[in-house]
């Protein structure tokens, strides 16, 4: 049976023929003069008597039908409130042990990537000592041939030599500031989740929230008007209530 046979069951259609007689006399009323002003007023007060019959019908089924709409959900509750909490417990196990290996899978991967760094300023290291090595065996043989040439009596030869040996040093020096002014660059270390895949199981969603720290900095646009202040001054002040920027009126309801 249908909430609406239950209704008609209980013996309302007087009621809502006469209900409904009232309502189409009512979109009939036009007030043009004093007579129907008055006979306007006595329609008012039969659909205010109409309105308690009304009430006096349907509010006992309303109040069966609320209890037992109650009691349905009382004997649910009952039911699925310990499910309810057993699936927010083994969701938060689930939450809790993701973001306890997903902090630990981050302090891996920094740990690789200090690893990584290290390495490659040993090898940067060990690249400018070679330079270095090198600059000072190739200064050392030119000078030497320089000696030579300057003891054999070959001053031009050996000036020569002594230049080329300024050069080659020069050179290499610029290149090893070139080597020592580069950013220490690795790879970025990603580690793939140690979690497994799991099918059909808790369903997760990035919520942000957020906190007033100083609500004196928060601009005007994300501010909203006390209405419930503004509408007690209203209230209590009337014609006299002042606000900048608020307009007060009355209205008949």
């Amino acid at each position: 049976m249908t909430a609406l046979q239950i209704v008609k069951s209980t013996g309302t259609e007087q009621v809502e023929e006469k209900a409904v007689a009232i309502v189409d006399e009512a979109r009939a009323v036009k007030i043009v003069d004093p007579k129907s002003y008055m006979a306007a007023g006595e329609l008012w007060k039969a659909i205010r008597e109409m309105r308690k019959q009304v009430n006096e019908s349907y509010d006992p089924i309303i109040s069966d039908a609320r209890r037992l709409h109650k009691t349905a959900i009382d004997r649910k509750k009952a039911v699925d409130s310990p499910l309810e909490s057993a699936e927010r417990y083994v969701k938060g196990q689930v939450s809790a042990y993701d973001a306890e290996q997903e902090r630990l899978r981050k302090i891996e991967q920094a740990r690789l990537a200090e690893i990584a760094r290290k390495e490659e300023e040993a090898r940067r290291r060990a690249e400018l000592e070679r330079l270095e090595a090198e600059r000072k065996a190739e200064e050392e043989r030119i000078l030497a041939e320089a000696i030579a040439a300057e003891k054999a009596g070959d001053s031009t030869t050996a000036e020569a030599l002594t230049n080329q040996a300024e050069m080659v040093s020069e050179s290499i020096q610029q290149e090893k500031a070139a080597i020592a002014s580069e950013p220490v660059y690795v790879p970025p270390v990603v580690l793939p989740k140690a979690t497994p895949k799991m099918q059909g199981g808790p369903v997760y969603r990035t919520v942000w929230k957020f906190e007033i720290i100083n609500a004196s900095l928060i601009p005007r646009e994300y501010l909203i008007p006390d209405m419930i202040k503004i509408g007690a001054m209203g209230r209590t002040l009337k014609t006299a209530a002042r606000i900048p920027g608020v307009r007060f009126y009355e209205e008949r309801v």
